[in-house]
């Protein structure tokens, strides 16, 4: 009678088996856990007695703050931990007598690890304040999917930078664990495609709508004859509503983002993007009034629809997050390179769902006219140029403040037998010989330095007085912390008989 009861009982409580463990490859403890005429006392009811069975609605408000901290703070550790590593190995590692990380098809992965990686900072810090009043369901289903998501994307980035040092696995990996939870973050506590489909804008579109929800309502009533008086009052109001947003969306599309709103503490950078949002979310609510009013509860069955004006909302969000964010640091000139570039990544991610969502309406004549109508002049937004990826590519190499403030809350280790920090000590002492390092790699590359040996080719140097005798002291230290930081983890084979051997043990006993 009463339904699902929540409790805190002890793992040795009377007739309570802990039961085998899942494995889902990555620290994440899970499994069956069974009980046999387990007792309890009633003040073990988690908020006491009168909150017998209410516990489904518990674990609901449970999941919807937890979707927004706990997975998204994963993504956002690994994604600035990626941000670190893959930089830092970027400019440790050389090929063809230059840094990898100076590479343009490098640089194309490495972009994305700066604007994701800053997305998901300044996401966090917008989404966390939020909780602070409640559970936003819509804001924290946003922040799970798109994330975790964002994760998949930079740390995918950053095993293909690394290579063979991260797939090769062992304690010097350092992408190894990161990838490994990935498939993790994306299935639990709402899986993802589940999320975007049908919890963003299908929540949203309802908590969001001035009228609609109170349409609604009055279909539902018991009292027919006051529904109907209020049914036609709200439709009158809902239709006048949709006409002034979408003659917004034209006027704003028309000035070509000019009387778009903008705070007046906004500066002459994020002016720009504020009217850009605005712009962009006038938009959204007429996209979103056509496909309630065309398509009404049949849109929650075209998830396609759905996800894409879940797509628009989110990357506006996100934008709103990246402004927020950036207002809130230091003033420098990297922050504003990776703004700028968030801040393009998200909006130009909402222009071109929007435009995916016209296309593929149901009506495609009406969502024209609707699409002439927002964007009079065509797209407002282009692809980031080549200029914008190769500044951020330099950059993630680079001890800059966004590097910096991103080692606040991840672990930092300069610890040589630890899998971050052999790369995070390697790459900081190469800050302090970097322009000896470069005079000695720039004479050796045009045939200046004479020898078969670093040693050989440092004494040709200061000879040369390319360097001094200290700064090859300094580079010959530093080359063998570089040589052992690029080493990937060999195992003798015994190490894998063993270790079979005693999963086929295991195995066995599990068995019997």
């Amino acid at each position: 009678d009463y339904g699902i009861t929540c409790a805190l009982i002890p793992a040795d409580h009377d007739g309570v088996e802990i039961g085998r463990r899942h494995y889902p490859g990555a620290p994440f403890m899970n499994g069956p856990i069974n009980g046999k005429d387990v007792f309890i006392p009633v003040d073990w009811i988690i908020g006491g007695p009168d909150m017998a069975g209410k516990g489904w609605r518990m674990l609901i408000e449970c999941l919807g703050a937890g979707r927004g901290v706990s997975l998204p703070t994963l993504a956002t550790a690994s994604g600035e931990v990626g941000y670190r590593m893959t930089g830092a190995f970027g400019k440790i590692r050389r090929q063809f007598k230059t840094e990898v990380g100076k590479f343009e098809g490098v640089q194309e992965a490495t972009s994305q690890i700066a604007i994701l990686g800053y997305t998901l900072e300044a996401m966090r810090h917008l989404v966390t304040k939020s909780l602070e009043s409640g559970t936003p369901s819509v804001i924290t289903a946003m922040a799970k999917y798109h994330a975790t998501e964002m994760m998949r994307t930079l740390i995918n980035h950053g095993m293909d930078v690394a290579g063979g040092r991260a797939i090769q696995l062992g304690p010097r990996n350092f992408m190894a664990l990161p990838y490994q939870s990935v498939p993790i973050a994306i299935t639990v506590e709402g899986a993802n495609i589940l999320t975007r489909s049908l919890m963003i804008f299908g929540q949203g579109s309802m908590r969001c709508h001035p009228y609609l929800f109170d349409v609604i309502q009055t279909l539902q009533t018991d009292d027919k004859a006051k529904g109907l008086i209020d049914f036609d009052r709200l439709f009158f109001a809902l239709a006048g509503n949709s006409l002034s947003r979408t003659m917004r969306a034209f006027v704003l599309g028309l000035s070509g983002n000019r009387l778009a709103n903008a705070p007046e503490t906004a500066d002459e950078f994020t002016k720009e993007w504020y009217q850009r949002i605005d712009r962009m979310s006038a938009a959204l609510a007429s996209a979103a009034d056509l496909a309630l009013g065309i398509l009404g509860g049949d849109l929650k069955r075209r998830e396609l629809l759905s996800a894409r004006l879940g797509d628009v909302h989110s990357q506006l969000f996100m934008a709103c997050s990246v402004l927020k964010y950036y207002e809130n640091q230091p003033a420098s000139d990297a922050e504003k390179v990776h703004a700028r570039a968030s801040l393009h990544h998200a909006l130009y991610s909402a222009q071109e769902a929007l435009f995916d969502f016209y296309d593929n309406f149901t009506v495609p004549g009406i969502a024209g006219v609707f699409k002439r109508l927002a964007f009079p002049y065509g797209r407002i937004l282009r692809k980031p140029d080549d200029n914008q990826l190769r500044a951020l590519g330099d950059l993630i190499m680079e001890d800059n403040p966004v590097r910096q403030a991103f080692g606040q809350f991840i672990h930092n280790s300069l610890e040589q037998d630890d899998a971050f920090g052999r790369v995070e000590s390697t790459y900081q002492t190469l800050l302090t010989v970097e322009d000896a390092w470069g005079r000695y790699n720039k004479a050796e590359s045009r045939g200046k330095l004479a020898g078969d040996d670093i040693d050989a080719r440092l004494a040709s140097a200061v000879s040369q007085d390319i360097i001094t005798q200290d700064e090859a002291d300094r580079i010959r230290e530093y080359d063998k912390q570089r040589y052992d930081s690029l080493l990937t983890d060999a195992f003798e084979k015994s190490f894998f008989v063993q270790d079979e051997e005693e999963k086929a043990e295991s195995a066995a006993s599990d068995a019997s």
